[in-house]
């Protein structure tokens, strides 16, 4: 038979589980799901809510990535800030900014 446990995010019982292991803290972490890890030596996660974290981490990354790349397109014209859809033309026609 196999081993069951439950998962420490949905609470659902699986047989198929990851251990939470310091990445996944991190990720978690990063994702600001605050979650008390320190009731019980077997803290899992079921393979879906695994595969959610990991989606919505590379989700998040990417949101920042992004911030990190529009942030030099930045500037000000006329005394207003420019448009972010703007921003977005220029950037992909390869337009210089005036």
């Amino acid at each position: 038979m196999m081993e069951q446990k439950v998962c420490k995010l949905c609470l659902n019982v699986s047989n198929v589980f990851q251990v939470i292991d310091k990445i996944t803290r991190e990720i978690l972490e990063v994702l600001l799901l605050k979650i008390d890890l320190s009731l019980k030596e077997d803290n899992v996660i079921c393979e879906g809510c695994g595969d959610s974290i990991y989606t919505f981490f590379e989700f998040k990354s990417m949101c920042l990535d992004s911030k990190d790349c529009m942030a030099p397109f930045i500037r000000t014209m006329n005394g207003m800030e420019m448009d972010i859809v703007e921003m977005a033309y220029f950037k992909e026609n390869s337009v210089l900014l005036p």
